[in-house]
């Protein structure tokens, strides 16, 4: 295929390819070792079958070779070049939107084919996966938890058209059965596990084994993983998320991602809990700790969101996911489907009423946990004020407007991989509409330059100096996924109605006033340094933007006016970006305030007509 390319690279397509039904095709493709089975794979696909090309990044055209050792597989050096693009294909997320068109399919709903359209079509991506990425070769095999992840969604489309009656033909069966168990041994012997820092990645390693070894006959080898898995997940979920159930990354999507992770894994090993079994007694293996956070991990995805239903972009976001366990249209932005799937063991009222339209996704979690429910955490009452001192949040509700402020460590203790220099920056909703918004993430290694813009100071709502960074991070790719912590931020004041904040990134310190009245928002920014102050206010894309020179703006958007104004400073406009997704950006206003003085004083006042 010709590929569009990203921000004007593009890699030229290789030659077309002729999918033989004897497998000659992969004579140039697979290594001498693999090729016999492989054929022999292949040629279990139906003939009319069309492979995929699984080491493609289909965005800038870039392909890596599946006859070269993962080990050996190079990625982030090459501009334009994305490995996420054919990692993400590779997890196979995309298998229970078949099972669910299987189910749909038997019921004779409307617009869909015959049954076995969607069982073949599974059958066959299967196989030609196993067939045309032998195990510890080509570029999907090269990430552990990237194997982990497509394991477990394999077991759970399996399972789904199981569900439905589905069966499958014995040399499939054999295939896929060899291939766990392929998976699981390459998960055991390559652990992302570190004694420092064991993060999101670890994390998926136990839960794409847990997923495996369950789906596996009993054996030496499979009951050691069961006890490994059961140990170090009841260790992990304890290490990674706060006592506020907050996870430790410093990032609201990668909270998203570690919570799925815990809450499937938990809910296969509710549904597993067969007595006499091998994992019959996993509740009392598992820690006071492990449950007091497992009931506190949905109720920050709650604080996390907005009026609007999207949660408040803080730190990276990839939009990684552990499964996508509905064929629904995806909002990277909206988590409400993570609270459902909680409520499917939890079973809490304020989940239910935070989670209306996502009920299918806690009666499928009800379901695969043979219906059982735990106790684990308590409800609370909404309120107007929030705050999560590990993670670095801090959030009013009041009278129309929603203003979260982000002060704390850059997390993972201490590494910052998926942090931003985002120290004392917000983001606001005004008569619920978001209107000051944090612009993302966009991109990782492809484009470096990219990632470190959108992670720098002035990506953020906040006061840059002369153009410093809140913290350091190593030059080239050994900085990418890794911030210096030296702004240690905290927290000076949070009550009914002000928030002040202070960090030391620039080697003085840097303090944020925010007084939140009944119509407006006031904020005062303070440093002694000398220098430029800019002070910067991303808008969300559509925003209309009136500059009144030089103490004056005005902003439009969705109907919600308001007035931005200050006698400190000068007013002015440029052209900045927001990613909602990973890979995908928009245009969208900037306001920035340029002054001189020590202390900037600004309002932003709500207009809107009633």
């Amino acid at each position: 295929m010709k590929c569009a390319g990203l921000e004007g690279i593009v890699f030229e397509p290789e030659g077309s390819v002729i999918a033989d039904s004897e497998g000659r095709w992969l004579l140039t493709r697979i290594n001498s070792k693999n090729l016999p089975e492989s054929r022999r794979i292949w040629g279990l696909i139906e003939q009319n079958y069309e492979p995929i090309d699984w080491q493609l990044d289909f965005k800038s055209g870039h392909r890596w070779k599946e006859n070269v050792l993962s080990r050996d597989i190079l990625y982030g050096k090459t501009p334009g070049q994305d490995v996420k693009v054919p990692w993400e294909l590779a997890r196979m997320q995309h298998l229970t939107a078949l099972a669910w068109a299987y189910g749909s399919a038997l019921r004779k709903a409307d617009g869909f084919s015959e049954p076995s359209v969607y069982l073949k079509e599974f059958r066959n991506q299967i196989l030609d996966f196993i067939a045309t990425n032998p195990p510890r070769y080509g570029v999907n095999w090269s990430c552990t938890m990237d194997v982990a992840i497509r394991v477990a969604n394999w077991a759970l489309a399996y399972d789904l058209f199981h569900s439905f009656g589905a069966e499958f033909d014995p040399d499939f069966e054999s295939v896929l059965l060899r291939s766990v168990r392929e998976h699981a041994d390459h998960i055991f012997n390559h652990l992302e596990w570190d004694p420092v820092l064991r993060s999101n990645h670890y994390l998926a390693d136990i839960a794409g084994l847990l997923w495996a070894t369950a789906h596996l006959p009993e054996g030496k080898e499979s009951d050691r993983w069961v006890t490994f898995v059961l140990e170090e997940l009841n260790k992990e979920v304890v290490s990674q998320f706060g006592k506020d159930g907050a996870n430790f990354e410093a990032s609201a999507s990668y909270h998203r991602l570690s919570a799925e992770m815990v809450v499937y894994s938990t809910t296969l090993l509710v549904g597993l809990q067969i007595e006499g079994g091998r994992w019959d007694g996993f509740y009392e293996k598992f820690s006071e700790g492990y449950w007091d956070k497992f009931g506190k991990i949905p109720g920050f995805t709650m604080d996390l969101s907005k009026p609007n239903g999207q949660i408040v972009q803080i730190g990276d976001n990839d939009s990684g996911r552990f499964f996508k366990l509905l064929p629904v249209e995806e909002n990277s932005l909206d988590h409400r489907h993570l609270v459902a799937a909680f409520n499917g063991l939890l079973n809490r009222k304020e989940l239910t009423d935070f989670a209306v339209g996502y009920e299918a996704e806690a009666e499928v979690v009800f379901q695969l946990a043979l219906k059982e429910e735990i106790h684990a955490g308590r409800g609370a009452a909404p309120r107007a004020r929030i705050a999560y001192e590990s993670f670095g949040l801090y959030r009013f509700k009041k009278s129309g407007f929603d203003l979260t402020v982000r002060c704390g460590p850059v997390g993972q203790n201490g590494n910052g991989g998926h942090a931003h220099n985002d120290q004392l920056s917000f983001e606001l909703a005004v008569g619920g509409v978001s209107l000051i918004v944090d612009p993302g993430t966009y991109l990782y290694t492809p484009l470096p330059e990219q990632r470190n813009l959108f992670r720098s100071t002035a990506m953020h709502n906040t006061m840059v100096v002369d153009g410093k960074e809140q913290n350091a991070w190593e030059p080239g790719p050994a900085g990418l996924f890794q911030m210096k912590e030296r702004s240690n931020a905290k927290v000076i004041q949070f009550d009914q109605k002000i928030f002040v904040g202070e960090h030391e990134g620039y080697g003085v310190t840097v303090r944020r006033t925010l007084n939140l009245k009944e119509d407006r928002l006031e904020g005062t920014d303070e440093c002694d340094l000398p220098g430029q102050k800019s002070i910067y206010f991303h808008l969300a894309p559509g925003s209309r933007v009136q500059l009144y020179p030089p103490d004056e703006v005005e902003v439009n958007l969705d109907g919600v006016f308001v007035k931005l104004t200050s006698k400190d400073g000068r007013w002015e406009m440029e052209n900045g970006f927001v990613s909602k997704a990973y890979g995908e950006k928009e245009p969208a206003p900037v306001l920035v305030l340029r002054s001189t003085s020590k202390s900037v004083a600004w309002k932003i006042q709500n207009r809107t007509q009633p």
